[in-house]
């Protein structure tokens, strides 16, 4: 049976999956452009990032639960988000949203779905240099990545409007 600890981490999932959603549908095409210090990528690409992040987190989650573990490592993450920043470069808002709609629906469901003693477990995780785990936390992640990759957009976009109307 699904526990209230999951309802309240799924929930607080949706709500920022909605966020990204909402700010990927705002953006102009410039906006979509800006690119984000901290991070070097794209507004596009960081929000495609946080799109392919909750299939990723979901991976992770069911690898987890089931005692599996996750063998990825630190320097694994960085090579990959490399190379989806150069293979994403122009990826559409469109495209984005849509990515963000289904991967956060099925992560939103996943979530909802842990038991307590599922999100009690744990498990190797290789981005923490192998330890054991808690699926709790992991399962924390899957807001934690969109809302701190949010902020950053929304700086940069904050600071780019702020230039914009300086320059006006």
């Amino acid at each position: 049976m699904a526990s209230e600890r999951a309802a309240a981490l799924a929930d607080e999932f949706a709500a920022a999956n909605d966020a990204a959603i909402a700010l990927a549908e705002s953006c102009s095409d410039s906006q979509w452009r800006t690119v984000v210090p901290g991070e070097e990528w794209t507004v596009g690409v960081v929000l495609h990032h946080v799109a392919e992040g909750h299939a990723q987190g979901a991976r992770w989650l069911r690898s987890m639960v089931a005692g599996e573990g996750v063998a990825d490592t630190g320097d694994d993450i960085d090579r990959h988000n490399v190379t989806h920043a150069e293979q994403w470069s122009d990826v559409s808002a469109a495209d984005t949203v849509a990515l963000l709609r289904d991967n956060g629906q099925r992560t939103e469901a996943l979530l909802r779905e842990l038991t307590d003693e599922e999100l009690d477990r744990t498990a190797p995780f290789g981005p923490a240099g192998g330890r054991l785990f808690p699926v709790a936390q992991l399962a924390a992640v899957a807001s934690g990545h969109p809302w701190g990759h949010l902020a950053h957009a929304k700086e940069a976009l904050d600071a780019s409007g702020r230039m914009n109307a300086q320059n006006a």
